[in-house]
């Protein structure tokens, strides 16, 4: 079984081929160093290199493998940049129709989960944190066929405050590896944090309003003309990200008893979060690296579990 995968939900334009669960090539295309100049994801311009970098990766494809072999494509559906998620859907109906083969639109966030399943079988019942630029979830896996979203996140998704935050203490975008990199730095001289969130469900999120304290807070040293600590700031709200997960986990893994976690998404390449995430549970699971931001290969392993569970 040999799938075809793309995934341009936001500014990655990703192409994977995955055979059996083998991968065999991966390619993906980032527009960060271009929306760097703009401190965020531009959605028109997103799109637009997109269809560039697409037609870029169509080529280098055809010189990897010979298309007629493909037996499924697959394609991020939702959710995303609707621009961006368009660009995909439009090409790989097309490949899907010259090639005659079956077309799966898929899910992005169930993409993120199996990421950590790329080239090994899952273990049921599985708890997945995604958290990342857009979106912070808890996905509970009961069976292969048996899924749901137990938690997500009411506002703000933890990657966006990472942004907003640097931002705020000008370091610059993206915000998260700025940040982990001071917290790394600076771990052991602030170890206390701001306000815990609060939701009604238990296992939902919000970070806006931790959003809007630590800006408060810089907000009114500023006007008293008060040096900002930027070191102490970054530090104590990655702390304070990394405990708010953690505390969320730990009801998760009591109520549900997962034999397996799974962490994914961009800002499961954090340090300190993969640390903490580790350390919760015996069997913890995190995808590769080149796995964890978007990617196509995460897109074909979700596709090849479907197919499976349809046989």
């Amino acid at each position: 079984m040999l799938i075809f995968a793309i995934e341009s939900s936001h500014d990655d334009t990703s192409f994977a081929l995955l055979e059996d669960n083998k991968p065999i090539w991966m390619e993906t295309i980032s527009q960060i160093d271009i929306h760097r100049k703009y401190g965020g994801t531009v959605p028109e311009l997103a799109s637009r290199l997109h269809v560039k970098n697409i037609g870029i990766l169509i080529e280098k494809l055809k010189k990897i493998i010979d298309i007629k072999k493909i037996d499924y494509v697959a394609y991020t559906k939702e959710p995303g940049l609707v621009g961006s998620l368009h660009v995909g859907y439009v090409v790989a109906n097309a490949i899907a129709m010259l090639l005659e083969k079956p077309i799966l639109p898929l899910n992005h966030l169930e993409g993120h989960f199996f990421s950590a399943f790329i080239g090994k079988e899952v273990e049921y019942p599985a708890l997945g944190l995604i958290v990342s630029g857009g979106h912070s979830q808890l996905m509970l896996y009961k069976s292969k066929n048996e899924y749901e979203v137990i938690g997500q996140t009411q506002d703000d998704a933890v990657g966006e405050v990472f942004d907003k935050i640097a931002r705020k203490l000008n370091l610059g975008f993206p915000g998260g590896p700025i940040i982990d990199k001071k917290w790394m730095e600076f771990r052991d001289k602030y170890t206390g944090h701001f306000t815990i969130p609060h939701t009604e469900t238990q296992l939902n999120f919000s970070f806006s309003g931790l959003k809007t304290q630590v800006i408060n807070l810089i907000n009114n040293q500023i006007n008293r003309k008060q040096e900002i600590n930027v070191d102490q700031y970054a530090t104590m709200f990655e702390n304070t990200v990394v405990l708010y997960l953690k505390n969320h986990l730990e009801i998760a893994i009591k109520k549900y008893h997962p034999r397996v976690i799974v962490l994914a998404g961009g800002v499961s390449a954090n340090k300190a979060i993969r640390e903490m995430f580790l350390n919760v549970h015996s069997n913890a699971i995190i995808p590769e690296m080149k796995y964890t931001t978007d990617n196509a290969m995460m897109i074909a392993r979700l596709a090849y579990e479907l197919l499976r569970r349809d046989r």
